[in-house]
């Protein structure tokens, strides 16, 4: 007898183009549990900063955020950044530290969005496009932490969705942080930077999948990176806010007299934002599929196929289980059809 055993993702292609069933927004396995297509600023969904910096000593941002940066313009939101109005003005002198007047003398102001809700697991994304020139610091995160405490319950919880760089177009940067001992000291991290097409002048989609085990970075709904989610033999677990701002880069981190040749003012533009949620039936046992069409799509505990639920011609099928999907022999996934198998954790 013929058998293959599932414990990790495998894919089937047998014709051309994506197999976009691996794909939450196409794949019946996810439920759609967050989405906003910026008709409006919801303001149930989404916190607006206002009036507030990020950063302190030398990693001190020199923008505020206000709440009237970011608005909606054609069914986008866009996050403003432009010179400041006040007449704070930033300090910061070639060979010296950079520092603002009275700790909030910030010469720029600019835009961040904070999820009303924490979420814990998931497919996170956003279609956008992203403001370039020297300075600009565009990012899309997911972020929580405790409070530096004498308890055994700290921790620094970060995942950087992607991380722009206006000076280098072709590239953004995919970054994990963390830290779980008390008080929260210094941040470890693992970062990596992806090639992409000009972030600066079209739309792309940046996402995320999020699991005990595992986490995952996609460009355009296409895998670039994994990671083992085991940082310190703990991982990222605890539930996090989704976060979308432009900023710009501490001025110690380059600073000198003209700290920026930046061009003001500039945009980034968010059309879409998505968030995903596995669907979980993992403690049900599938031994065959005998109709794909009115077969409930979840996270089983385990997926045994045989002829009996072999494919058709130009179907386009996506199983996953917490235990293992195997394939016995008489299966068949014939030329024309697309088979996506995976074994994942679901909560």
């Amino acid at each position: 007898m013929k058998r293959i055993a599932l414990f990790l993702s495998f894919c089937i292609i047998l014709s051309k183009g994506t197999i976009y069933a691996q794909h939450p927004a196409t794949d019946q396995n996810w439920n759609t549990i967050f989405h906003d297509n910026f008709t409006t600023l919801n303001n149930n969904l989404w916190r607006i900063k206002n009036n507030e910096s990020h950063g302190y000593g030398t990693n001190e941002e020199p923008q505020i955020y206000k709440s009237e940066n970011a608005y909606i313009v054609d069914g986008k939101l866009v996050l403003k950044t432009e010179s400041s109005n006040t007449n704070e003005i930033l300090i910061c002198q070639l060979g010296n530290n950079c520092h603002y007047i009275n700790n909030g003398g910030h010469k720029y102001t600019s835009a961040e969005i904070w999820s009303k809700t924490t979420y814990r697991y998931g497919y996170f994304e956003i279609y956008a496009k992203i403001p370039s020139g020297q300075g600009y610091w565009p990012a899309f995160w997911l972020y929580n932490q405790t409070p530096d405490s004498q308890t055994t319950d700290c921790w620094y919880n970060e995942i950087d969705i992607f991380e722009g760089n206006g000076y280098l177009t072709d590239s953004v940067t995919c970054n994990v942080h963390w830290n779980f001992n008390c008080p929260i000291g210094n941040i470890n991290d693992i970062s990596i930077k992806i090639p992409t097409a000009n972030y600066s002048q079209t739309y792309h989609w940046y996402g995320l999948e999020w699991n005990e085990n595992e986490i995952k970075w996609y460009i355009d709904r296409q895998r670039v990176r994994s990671i083992k989610n085991n940082m310190d033999g703990i991982g990222i677990q605890n539930p996090m806010y989704v976060i979308i701002n432009s900023a710009l880069f501490p001025q110690d981190w380059g600073c000198g007299t003209n700290p920026y040749n930046i061009v003001l003012p500039n945009y980034m533009y968010i059309d879409e934002a998505n968030i995903y949620k596995l669907i979980c039936d993992k403690n049900t046992i599938i031994n065959e599929i005998f109709d794909y069409n009115s077969y409930y799509y979840a996270v089983k505990k385990s997926i045994t196929l045989s002829g009996s639920s072999s494919l058709s011609i130009g179907q386009n099928i996506s199983l996953k289980a917490t235990d293992f999907i195997e394939l016995n022999q008489g299966f068949e996934a014939p030329i024309g059809s697309q088979l996506f198998l995976e074994t994942t954790p679901c909560e």
